[in-house]
């Protein structure tokens, strides 16, 4: 039997940072994964970028701090220009870094990657134990601490369990904490393209009558990887063409912005749903990132949304111990649920609202959306608003990334 502060469930990218984050305050942590360890060596070069996320500048911070950003970087796109329009109409709207007096927009980084380096930064903290490939087969919760039983009989007890794995969540189903969610009827199709033209760091977004197509830059100049949700059917014809005909087909639909295009790594499939659970918490166990809530890639914003959520709840964590306070107490964690129960409604909302106006068909609506993107495109002040929410540089952050913002250009004051 184990006896330690926090466990952790889920070794993603979530998981991992909170973990890290935890045993810089030298508290005793436990992470249980049921996949693999992250590999050691580099990934294989033909999965390598098949699962990207887009980093913005608070979650940029936050690796800062926890020391693998320069790794990161070097293996990171860092974008300076963002353009967005629609694909049947006058629609459109571009951002650039320089205007903003900013390096980047944004970093769009390879998923496992992200969690190699957490892996390995976590490693040199043996106040730390992770257990990969194993099952929960119990989870009990008392008063005072939390009940943990693998499949490899390990028992572990803690003071706080944290729910960090993923929109299936394990801890979530057990606890019986409530979810709502809708299906968007949207399935993503991801993949690896090499492109005639250079992407010139620039991540491309066309809104399409089935739904948005991005185009974000990697690393090497005519590579990109693409996030294609389209209506459920619609999904499944595109998957059933050969790659000559979906190539054809992406061309197509990305207007040839970056010439003739083709694939060059296996097509997957992702259905997509929006998730929220009405209780993040229960007693002593709580619930961090996919496992709280997921919404729609069209902003790129799910990484950074779980990435404040442990922030926030390291935050939280080290005010209770500076107290001498239980690190699970329920004003606490209530508190934190709080917090980031607003931050992800808020965003929920945006992504709804901003689909559905994409998606509606009548004329009338495609004018006044055509109108109102060409409008904020025009007008600096609401332009430099967007920005700084989608960079990360506005709302309710966590301390830790704030430190090394740093803004000098005009969203110092947007």
């Amino acid at each position: 039997m184990q006896n330690t502060d926090v466990t952790i469930v889920g070794g993603g990218s979530a998981g991992l940072t909170l973990a890290l984050l935890l045993a810089r305050q030298q508290l005793r942590v436990v992470l249980v994964e049921k996949g693999p360890a992250p590999a050691d060596a580099a990934p294989d070069l033909s999965q390598e970028y098949q699962r990207v996320s887009a980093l913005n500048m608070a979650s940029r911070n936050l690796f800062q701090q926890l020391g693998i950003w320069p790794q990161l970087l070097a293996g990171a796109a860092a974008y300076t220009d963002m353009q967005v329009w629609e694909a049947d109409s006058f629609a459109k709207i571009g951002f650039s870094a320089v205007e903003q007096q900013l390096e980047a927009l944004g970093y769009i980084c390879d998923n496992e990657h992200i969690r190699q380096l957490l892996y390995r930064q976590l490693q040199q903290y043996s106040n730390v134990q992770c257990y990969f490939d194993v099952a929960i087969s119990q989870l009990k919760q008392g008063e005072r601490e939390v009940m943990l039983q693998l499949d490899n009989s390990e028992l572990i007890l803690s003071q706080l369990l944290v729910g960090a794995d993923g929109v299936n969540s394990f801890v979530r189903q057990h606890m019986q904490l409530p979810l709502t969610h809708w299906d968007y009827q949207h399935t993503a199709i991801v993949a690896k393209i090499r492109c005639t033209e250079p992407h010139q760091l620039t991540a491309r977004q066309v809104f399409l009558n089935s739904g948005p197509l991005a185009l974000l830059p990697l690393p090497e100049p005519d590579l990109c990887s693409i996030v294609w949700s389209a209506e459920t059917a619609e999904a499944g014809r595109l998957m059933a063409l050969d790659d000559t005909a979906f190539n054809q087909a992406l061309c197509a639909a990305s207007q040839a912005v970056l010439g003739p295009v083709a694939l060059v790594s296996e097509r997957q499939t992702f259905g997509l749903t929006m998730r929220y659970a009405s209780s993040w918490q229960r007693g002593r166990v709580v619930l961090v990132a996919d496992a709280a809530h997921s919404i729609h890639p069209l902003a790129g914003q799910g990484m950074n949304l779980g990435l404040m959520d442990v922030a926030a709840l390291a935050q939280l964590i080290s005010e209770q111990r500076e107290a001498g306070d239980d690190i699970a107490a329920p004003k606490m964690l209530r508190r934190y649920e709080r917090w980031r129960k607003a931050e992800a409604q808020s965003m929920i909302v945006a992504m709804e609202a901003f689909k559905r106006g994409f998606t509606a068909k009548p004329a009338l609506l495609k004018l006044l959306r055509g109108a109102g993107l060409v409008a904020a495109d025009k007008l600096p002040w609401l332009k430099q608003q967007l920005m700084a929410h989608a960079l990360g540089l506005k709302g309710d952050l966590p301390d830790i990334v704030k430190k090394p913002l740093n803004v000098t250009g005009p969203l110092a004051d947007a």
